[in-house]
């Protein structure tokens, strides 16, 4: 019993962590940097960000692909009433003008962002947990890494171009020959991230998937 309850809180842990790092990941998003070698600005957030999807993999992975899913909407729910907070500290009133004014700027996500955040991000996490599901289906065990990089790979790219298309074409108007490069380095961003990871979600997943299979093994040997 005490095992199978730190199995579930290893769960609460990592919905946690994945939301906390969803919402953060928004909010930094109001900070555009600008990249010294090749020129490009990029929102802060994106620096973040793919670690939502290593850690997607991995709930799928070791939990199955319906607490995965649970944990993308919990995540949405916590992004909406993040921004819905932020939308009434905006409105409150201040003493200090240039408090608010600061605050505004820092704070004041653009509709526009806030709705190409939201759809690109469930679009692509419940893709992504979709065909890494599909491909453990075919792969079994085996091809870990296939299964991590073949879903983050598609599931990178539809959330890119989503959002890119979303907020920087459609609803800022720049042109493709301004859009495709920003959206060419977020996804390459993306694709090298996901294989530079691979060691480490190897290891959480020999890590995590021992400490659950002995959790399991030792419930169902108490109920025999």
């Amino acid at each position: 019993m005490i095992r199978l309850q730190r199995v579930a809180v290893l769960y609460q842990v990592l919905v946690a962590s994945f939301s906390l790092i969803v919402v953060m990941s928004n909010i930094l998003s109001a900070k555009m940097v600008q990249l010294p070698i090749i020129g490009l600005t990029i929102p802060a957030g994106l620096i973040t960000y793919p670690l939502t999807f290593l850690l997607s993999d991995l709930v799928t992975e070791i939990f199955g692909k319906k607490r995965a899913q649970l944990m993308v909407y919990l995540a949405f729910a916590m992004s909406m009433l993040s921004f819905g907070m932020i939308q009434v500290g905006l409105v409150l009133p201040t003493v200090d003008p240039e408090q608010k004014k600061a605050f505004d700027s820092v704070l004041g996500l653009s509709g526009l962002r806030i709705f190409s955040s939201l759809v690109s991000y469930i679009t692509a996490q419940i893709l992504g947990i979709q065909i890494y599901a599909m491909i453990k289906k075919w792969t079994g065990p085996n091809l870990l890494w296939l299964r991590n990089n073949g879903a983050t790979f598609l599931s990178q790219l539809i959330d890119t171009v989503l959002i890119d298309l979303i907020f920087l074409w459609w609803g800022l108007g720049l042109s493709m020959q301004l859009v495709f490069p920003i959206m060419l380095f977020s996804y390459l961003y993306k694709a090298f991230f996901s294989v530079a990871c691979t060691p480490i979600f190897y290891f959480l997943v020999f890590l995590i998937r021992g400490r659950t299979q002995t959790s399991l093994l030792e419930s169902a040997a108490r109920r025999r």
